[in-house]
């Protein structure tokens, strides 16, 4: 019975036809080792991603310390505060004018002050205050720095004081102060990171497609044979895009402010120059995956290997000093990390150019770079 089957399938048209066409594909895909390397390597980078980036448990705070006090009990407070995986003290203002700017700039995102007499008022029973400033641009390290702080100093009352001055009073008490967003509102969070993330996603993926659609369809040869330079017929085919990009950019602005009621804080003016400069690099992105692209399926293939990556360890979602540091290091080659540190600190916290400028220079050193390869690759095929 086995065998007569067997022999059936033999001399069945259906059974060699398909077969013949299962091959046929097999050397299709092995022939085209680039796709299918893409194709074998993105899950793999999205799952390593995913399991690192995504960790809700807020730790490592970049906090800064102003100590007014100076004495034995408010280095242990510090030591406390260093001690707990929660705070990263790497800042110790002189002034709380000093602790303010550190925040608007983003180099901290809490500041703990410690006032004076902070030591004689405990050894003396007199109650005093530690006052925490939180950065509210980031709802949700906002929200744990201030429960975890008053934990700390809770503990610091129960043990520290009991075990060296042999008695508990419980004379610390936390004073929270939530800096630019008070209500903690995540769409004050979110909505300026989301503006980024659609620039890019949008102008890079649109420009990229167009120009390989053009590669399928042999129009891109024609305009090489035409009149106009390499350099014209690079430009004209970005200045529509991006074009298209600054009204997008326009547009999410305008949605942002007068729908979902989130206030700009700075100059739009600076805004706006800012973010034509992510512009520029979203552009240089696109064009640039267009050049390494044969065809379609690797555009798309190759601009999620841009686009998840950039979603996942810029900070969009996740604060970037909860990752491991090997996806925080990262981080720092995608562009879009500085634009969501522009975005949030001018919309947000209301920073200026000074704020921003360290996040600007290496923005704009991205853009010139990936350009600057895409412009070369790009000529090389039209030479």
């Amino acid at each position: 019975m086995f065998n007569k089957i067997i022999d059936n399938l033999k001399n069945n048209s259906f059974f060699w036809g398909m077969k013949a066409i299962v091959y046929k594909e097999f050397i299709h895909i092995l022939n085209d080792r680039f796709t299918l390397s893409l194709t074998l390597l993105i899950p793999a980078v999205q799952l390593i991603i995913y399991g690192y980036a995504i960790d809700m448990d807020v730790k490592n705070i970049k906090t800064a310390v102003l100590d007014f006090d100076k004495t034995n009990t408010s280095r242990v407070v510090i030591e406390k505060l260093q001690a707990s995986k929660y705070f990263k003290v790497n800042y110790y203002p002189e002034s709380e004018e000093e602790l303010l700017s550190s925040v608007v700039s983003g180099k901290v995102k809490t500041g703990f002050i410690i006032p004076k007499h902070f030591q004689a008022n405990i050894l003396n029973s007199r109650p005093t205050q530690v006052q925490l400033l939180v950065d509210g641009s980031e709802s949700s390290v906002a929200q744990q720095a201030s429960n975890t702080a008053s934990l700390i100093l809770l503990n610091f009352n129960s043990m520290i004081l009991t075990e060296t001055i042999g008695f508990n009073p419980n004379l610390i008490e936390t004073r929270s102060r939530v800096l630019f967003n008070p209500d903690l509102k995540s769409a004050n969070f979110m909505i300026p990171g989301l503006l980024g993330v659609l620039m890019q996603i949008i102008t890079a993926f649109i420009t990229a497609l167009a120009i390989v659609k053009e590669k399928e369809k042999g129009t891109l040869e024609q305009l090489m044979v035409s009149p106009v330079g390499q350099g014209g017929l690079l430009i004209g085919k970005l200045i529509p895009y991006g074009l298209i990009g600054f009204f997008q950019y326009l547009l999410i602005t305008f949605v942002m402010v007068f729908l979902f009621k989130v206030p700009i804080h700075g100059s739009y003016f600076l805004l706006t120059i800012l973010s034509t400069f992510f512009l520029f690099t979203s552009l240089s992105i696109g064009l640039f995956i267009s050049t390494k692209s044969a065809n379609l399926a690797q555009t798309t293939q190759l601009l999620q290997l841009v686009i998840i990556p950039s979603i996942l360890l810029s900070g969009f979602i996740f604060p970037r000093d909860n990752m491991p540091p090997i996806m925080s290091f990262i981080g720092y080659f995608i562009p879009l990390t500085y634009f969501l540190d522009i975005l949030r600190g001018i919309i947000i916290r209301g920073a200026g150019f000074n704020d921003v400028i360290h996040d600007v220079i290496p923005l704009l050193l991205y853009g010139i770079v990936i350009m600057y390869f895409a412009i070369r690759q790009f000529k090389k095929q039209i030479a």
